[in-house]
C-alpha cells in the first residue's frame, strides 16, 4: 500500500520552517504582540487562555509571564518540546498539549482563545469551519476569540510574483506568491539561501484566505459576535491597504 500524501502543514512545519521564520521573531516583536493579545482579550488577571496552534510557544510563554493560566495546543510535538524548554528557561508554567485543532474536544474551559500569525485557513473550507466550532466549544459563554490572519484583499490588490529579502543574518530569502481567485487560496514557495552555501531550504504552503465579511459571517454562524476589527497588532484601522486582518469576537451566552 502507498501511504497517502500528508496534509501540507505536516510537511511545512519542521526544522526548516524554523530556519526561515524564527529569525523574524525578535523579542521586541513577540513582546508587543503579546501585549496586544492580552489587552484585546481583556481577561481577569488569572484568566484561562488557549493559544491555538502555538508552535514553539513564543506568545504562550509571554502570556504566562503576565500571569495568565495558559494552554498551548499544536499538532507538532517537536515544537512543543522547544516550547517546554523555553518556558522552563523563562521560569513560567504552561500546559502543552499535542492535538489537531479540528478535534480539540475541549468544552467551556477557557475565558479567551487566540490564533496568531496566520494559524487559521490551513485546510479546506469545511475543516476550517470545524476549527471555529471547536473554538466556540472550548470557550465559556462571554469568552473572547482573537484571530489574526493574512488579509485576502491586500493579496488581491498587491500581487507579488517574486520578492527577495536580505536578512540580518545575511541569508537571502526568496518568496513567490499567487492568489487563486476561484478558491481564495494563496500558494507560496520560499527559498532560503544561506551565506555559507550548501543545501538550500525550500518550503511551500497553500492557505485559504478570507475577506473580513467572510470571516465575520463564519464567526456569527458559530455563535460569535465580532466586537473589533483592526489592520494589525498595532491597532491600525482596517482598510484595503492593511496587510493583516485581525478580528476580536465574543462567544454569545
Amino acid at each position: 500500500m502507498i501511504d497517502p500524501k500528508p496534509e501540507w502543514p505536516v510537511a511545512f512545519f519542521d526544522d526548516d520552517y524554523l530556519k526561515i521564520y524564527r529569525p523574524q521573531f525578535k523579542p521586541e516583536r513577540t513582546s508587543a504582540e503579546t501585549r496586544f493579545i492580552a489587552e484585546s482579550l481583556a481577561l481577569s488577571a488569572t484568566g484561562e487562555v488557549l493559544d491555538l496552534a502555538c508552535g514553539f510557544g513564543r506568545h504562550a510563554i509571554g502570556m504566562a509571564a503576565l500571569g495568565y493560566r495558559v494552554t498551548g495546543v499544536d499538532f507538532n510535538p517537536r515544537y512543543l518540546d522547544i516550547a517546554r524548554a523555553d518556558a522552563a528557561t523563562a521560569g513560567v508554567t504552561v500546559t502543552w498539549r499535542t492535538a489537531d485543532m479540528r478535534s480539540l474536544g475541549i468544552e467551556h474551559a477557557f475565558d479567551g482563545v487566540y490564533s496568531f500569525f496566520t494559524s487559521f485557513g490551513y485546510f479546506e473550507d469545511d475543516d476550517n469551519e470545524r476549527v471555529l466550532a471547536q473554538v466556540a466549544r472550548a470557550l465559556r459563554p462571554g469568552g473572547r476569540f482573537l484571530l489574526d490572519v493574512a488579509h485576502r484583499d491586500w493579496l488581491l490588490t498587491h500581487p507579488q510574483q517574486r520578492t527577495w529579502t536580505q536578512r540580518e543574518d545575511t541569508a537571502l530569502l526568496m518568496e513567490e506568491t499567487e492568489l487563486e481567485l476561484v478558491t481564495s487560496r494563496v500558494h507560496s514557495r520560499q527559498l532560503l539561501i544561506q551565506p555559507e552555501g550548501g543545501t538550500q531550504v525550500t518550503k511551500e504552503f497553500s492557505l485559504r484566505t478570507y475577506t473580513c465579511a467572510e470571516l465575520s459571517a463564519l464567526l456569527r454562524r458559530h455563535g460569535f459576535t465580532v466586537r473589533e476589527v483592526w489592520g494589525g497588532a498595532d491597532r491600525e484601522p482596517y482598510s484595503k491597504d492593511s496587510r493583516r486582518l485581525v478580528l476580536l469576537s465574543e462567544r454569545n451566552a
